[in-house]
């Protein structure tokens, strides 16, 4: 199929690209007393990651940081939304960071920042995803299921684009296959006071509903109403617009536009024991504007469990709804055609870089 193509192509794409490093002169304190000397790439979700000469990269704790200096210019962002560049100035308290810029010097404590970026890094240092599959077979029922997925995320100081896929196969004892495909790209621009504006495209494939092929683009406003070095916490509304491409089992097809809100929220916590432990979750629903009565909704759920570094084992549930699935032939009523919702659990093993 041609969503398959484009995700290999992504995928390809994902993987053929070259990194190049600063110098590795920033210094780790760490509570301990212990020095780390390396290059400070990115704070995100309580872990800092530092690349090192010696060790490859590694994760620390941000809690467990004392100090950092550096001669390089970074940008923080705190919890309250605001962000602030300039390079690290000396700070005679621990865990208090003192940056200076042209305009201003300001301090704030280490429990005030979510997130740090760097300025001068290149595109594929910013460039930041995951690779997972997963096969299962039962010989009992005679069914094979694989799943392969990725997600690749490209930060800068005032947005981000991110870049995410899957595909589910399912073949059963009686050589009937099914498939569920989705790929998409989001540009969100970051705002004050945690607020952000969304733009997105995505394309998707579902033979359980009878959906050849969905294609969506649409635009939302949204807000972060929890951002801690832990948690976060959204809401986004905005309205999509899709093209539905229908296929029936006789080969009937049909094409049908639609115009949706949308209504979405997001969470996400992290825990850092050993293993380290990340669950996500988002739940987006699709009340119809231009359909009276039908409404879409997505649940995904995924908890992560790091094995060593960045290795990883995911298990996730997935739940597609729609109370009124189209078909394309309109004289067969959709409520005998096509079943309303499609929901499994999938496991995979992957990689993160």
């Amino acid at each position: 199929m041609i969503l398959n193509r484009i995700l290999i192509f992504t995928l390809s794409l994902l993987l053929c690209g070259s990194v190049w490093a600063r110098d590795k002169s920033d210094i780790i304190w760490l509570s301990n007393g212990d020095r780390i000397t390396g290059e400070i790439k990115q704070l995100e979700h309580g872990i800092l990651r530092v690349g090192t000469d010696a060790l490859g990269d590694i994760n620390i704790e941000w809690e467990d940081i004392a100090k950092i200096d550096s001669e390089f210019e970074f940008q923080f962002e705190r919890s309250d939304g605001t962000r602030v560049t300039g390079f690290i100035a000396e700070s005679p308290d621990q865990q208090t960071i003192t940056l200076a810029n042209e305009q201003q010097t300001a301090s704030f404590a280490h429990d005030n920042i979510v997130r740090i970026s760097q300025i001068d890094d290149s595109f594929w240092e910013r460039l930041k995803g995951s690779l997972s599959f997963g096969y299962s077979f039962t010989k009992a029922s005679d069914v094979a299921q694989g799943n392969l997925a990725f997600r690749a995320t490209h930060r800068t100081e005032i947005r981000s684009f991110t870049l995410d896929g899957s595909t589910i196969i399912t073949n059963d004892q009686a050589g009937q296959g099914t498939q569920r495909s989705n790929i998409g790209l989001v540009m969100t621009r970051f705002r004050k006071a945690r607020w952000f504006n969304s733009y997105w495209t995505g394309f998707e494939s579902n033979d359980e509903l009878g959906l050849k092929l969905r294609t969506s683009i649409g635009t939302g406003v949204g807000r972060f109403l929890l951002q801690t070095n832990v948690s976060e916490f959204s809401l986004i509304g905005g309205v999509v617009g899709t093209i539905e491409n229908l296929e029936d089992q006789d080969g009937v097809t049909s094409k049908k536009e639609n115009f949706e809100a949308l209504i979405g929220i997001d969470y996400s916590r992290y825990i850092f024991d050993d293993p380290t432990l990340d669950l996500s979750s988002r739940l987006v629903a699709f009340p119809s504007i231009t359909e009276s009565g039908r409404t879409r909704a997505q649940l995904d759920v995924k908890l992560r469990w790091e094995i060593y570094q960045d290795l990883y084992w995911d298990l996730s549930y997935y739940n597609t709804y729609d109370s009124n699935p189209q078909t394309a032939n309109e004289s067969v009523p959709s409520a005998t055609s096509a079943t309303t919702s499609d929901y499994g659990v999938v496991t995979s093993i992957g990689w993160s870089f």
